[in-house]
């Protein structure tokens, strides 16, 4: 077991900021209680719905680029794409069209016009808050993505947060064992030492199948949906919320 330092060593800032977000917002989906976790050594962060608001961006241009290559309804290809986030486009297709030979052309669209729509995003003020409340804690930020490595380290670039690691897809890494493997050789630790955030339902199928703690970041999937897959695994609504989750 992990021999991290617990809970209770919270500065009195990062408990605050925790505990304001689950006590100002004022619209939020009823969570499950779950217990307190145990500080990590390093919390790995999904990027796309996770620490950027990108997925409804991504799945209008995805729909798009479906109806054009395969004529497919929009409606029904925006909704295929939000179902099966969570694995590069090129995979996902070969989930909603499988074997279709239109698919790389499509694929390649799709990744050339995802880096245009939103050249510019950041995380919001929240999560940048957030994010340097964690690192004063002495836990390290990570990005764990299916994005090609190159955009990965774009959003690198001018993210206004240093980020410890971050890892996208290729060069033999994938989201997943791979890269919660790489994470642990970076940081010396063990599995059970990372906590993994992410917004998709694969996210959550990851971390059960690696055995690596989860929270669901709800937005692209609500509660219910995490539930059927990591019943236990705590889920919030906005990225500040994870320092409420060490606060007992």
């Amino acid at each position: 077991m992990s021999n991290r330092s617990s809970a209770t060593e919270l500065s009195p800032r990062a408990s605050e900021l925790g505990r304001h977000q689950l006590r100002t917002r004022s619209v939020r989906p009823k969570l499950r209680e779950v217990a307190p976790l145990a500080q990590p050594r390093a919390i790995l962060f999904d990027l796309d719905g996770t620490l950027i608001d990108t997925m409804q961006v991504f799945a209008d241009v995805a729909a798009d680029v479906m109806v054009r290559h395969h004529q497919l309804d929009r409606t029904t290809a925006r909704a295929a794409y939000l179902t099966t986030s969570g694995i590069p486009f090129f995979q996902q297709l070969e989930v909603i069209v499988p074997g279709d030979d239109r698919n790389a052309a499509a694929a390649a669209e799709f990744e050339a016009r995802k880096i245009v729509a939103v050249a510019d995003v950041v995380p919001s003020p929240i999560t940048v808050e957030a994010l340097e409340a964690i690192r004063a804690l002495g836990i390290a930020i990570a990005v764990c993505s299916n994005n090609f490595q190159d955009q990965v380290d774009a959003f690198v670039a001018h993210c206004p947060v240093k980020l410890d690691l971050a890892l996208g897809f290729g060069n033999g890494l994938a989201k997943g064992p791979t890269q919660f493997d790489h994470a642990c050789r970076t940081f010396g630790c063990r599995r059970d030492d990372l906590l993994f955030v992410g917004d998709s339902i694969a996210d959550a199928e990851l971390a059960r199948a690696s055995n690596i703690r989860f929270v669901a970041r709800l937005g692209t999937f609500d509660a219910g949906a995490f539930a059927a897959v990591a019943p236990t695994s705590p889920a919030v609504v906005e990225i500040p919320e994870i320092l409420a989750l060490f606060a007992y």
